[in-house]
């Protein structure tokens, strides 16, 4: 009886590890941007180096995420204007944090459905804020893309909004982060 005991677990265990397993992310085929306004016109920013790894599995053809982290080289956000990106690593004060972090909490799916309800800690410049959001989970050919958008306030991460030209030209508070991230 022990023997068929320590069997079951065996088995139980090893489904468990094939059906949760680690995903590394696709780089080449991710894309995070940050969208925002200022007095003069829109902009937008795009992450170039994005580290992450998750652990999801398939269940009843929904996505299960149980583990994700996701760091950002704050010097690799570009934005096409070298003065931009100045500003910009200055208020998110990248000598002290080079890095941004978004470390997942909880994930719950939303009944019959591609989207998932996620709460997580988005660490900016040095301040962490939980946050919650929707993204969507469409698995094709053994990848996973995870899209979705968040709005937030630099202020909520005590960043001061960039000025330039003496503080003629002002960014707006809010911003948007769009994200389409693939795991493979």
């Amino acid at each position: 009886m022990r023997n068929i005991a320590t069997i079951l677990l065996l088995i139980f265990a090893g489904f468990t590890l094939v059906n949760a397993q680690n995903h590394k992310l696709d780089n080449a085929n991710s894309k995070l941007v940050v969208l925002g306004t200022s007095t003069i016109h829109d902009w937008e920013i795009v992450a170039g180096d994005i580290a992450s790894t998750a652990n999801y599995s398939m269940e009843n053809n929904q996505v299960k995420i149980t583990q994700l982290d996701l760091i950002i080289k704050v010097e690799s956000l570009k934005s096409g204007k070298s003065s931009m990106d100045k500003n910009t690593y200055e208020a998110l004060k990248n000598k002290q944090f080079p890095q941004i972090r978004y470390v997942l909490k909880e994930a719950h799916n939303i009944a019959a459905s591609d989207e998932i309800k996620t709460s997580g800690v988005l660490t900016i410049a040095g301040v962490s804020q939980t946050i919650q959001m929707i993204v969507k989970a469409k698995t094709t050919g053994g990848k996973t893309n995870f899209t979705g958008k968040i709005p937030l306030k630099m202020t909520d991460f005590k960043i001061d909004p960039p000025t330039a030209i003496m503080g003629t030209i002002k960014t707006g508070d809010e911003i948007t982060i769009e994200f389409n991230i693939q795991y493979n």
